[in-house]
């Protein structure tokens, strides 16, 4: 069965996903300048930013469409007495009570989103922000040399007590619609025997930087500022923070 971010998934992706650190984390915090500002944080997913953030004393709450995401964000931070306010929501359907001064959505969460619900999200994003709030966003980039992979590959395989997660992975990209289809399965393999196996369909589309930000422009968000951010999520990697506001 296709599952987004399902148990499996979540507890691999749990492994070397957990927490947000260094520079990465350094530079979002750098845009709360008042502890008094209200901070959201769309598909927060296991709160990997957003527990950080509240480690810090920060307003911050977030949501996502994974439950099994929010369960362990939940499970995290009551580990460490802190009770994220986090909840289920579709981005594209969002119609928040409160106004932020900060959206963030790092980790190129953006670019899960298919090109029919852009503009929506977008306008949902704009909506919730304050006169002089500030939308981070982060997308997957365009690049050459793209691998197809046709057939199930071997990822990994985990070892958690009695049971393995073995992981595989397909790949397609359609150059034309710029969109990298990517399928993930997980097995739970107990005493050789399978247990239990998750599909999830991952649609990624990639941009180019031109592209979103006329994508922003056009959707009435303004003073864009593109960050490069060397070494963000780990040594020798650049990841692309856009700026923008409403």
């Amino acid at each position: 069965m296709n599952n987004y971010y399902g148990e499996l998934c979540t507890r691999i992706y749990e492994i070397d996903k957990s927490y947000a650190g260094g520079i990465e984390l350094n530079f979002y915090l750098s845009f709360v300048q008042d502890p008094n500002m209200r901070v959201l944080e769309p598909m927060c997913g296991n709160g990997r930013m957003l527990i950080p953030f509240m480690q810090q004393g920060i307003n911050i709450e977030g949501f996502d469409i994974s439950e099994e995401m929010l369960n362990v964000c939940k499970e995290k931070g009551a580990g460490l007495n802190l009770k994220p306010n986090v909840y289920y929501e579709k981005i594209e359907e969002f119609k928040g009570d409160n106004v932020y001064d900060l959206i963030i959505i790092p980790f190129g969460s953006f670019s899960l989103l298919p090109d029919a619900v852009v503009h929506k999200s977008l306008s949902n994003l704009k909506s919730a922000l304050t006169s002089d709030g500030k939308l981070l966003l982060t997308i997957m980039l365009k690049y050459d040399g793209i691998e197809e992979i046709p057939e199930w590959m071997e990822l990994d395989q985990i070892q958690f007590k009695d049971e393995w997660i073995v992981s595989y992975k397909k790949a397609h990209y359609n150059e034309e619609e710029s969109i990298l289809t990517t399928q993930l399965k997980y097995e739970s393999v107990k005493n050789g025997q399978i247990e239990k196996t998750e599909i999830m369909d991952l649609s990624i589309r990639l941009y180019d930087i031109e592209e979103f930000v006329n994508t922003l422009k056009s959707n009435g968000l303004h003073h864009i500022v593109v960050h490069s951010v060397k070494d963000g999520y780990g040594e020798g990697t650049i990841c692309y923070v856009i700026e923008c506001s409403a």
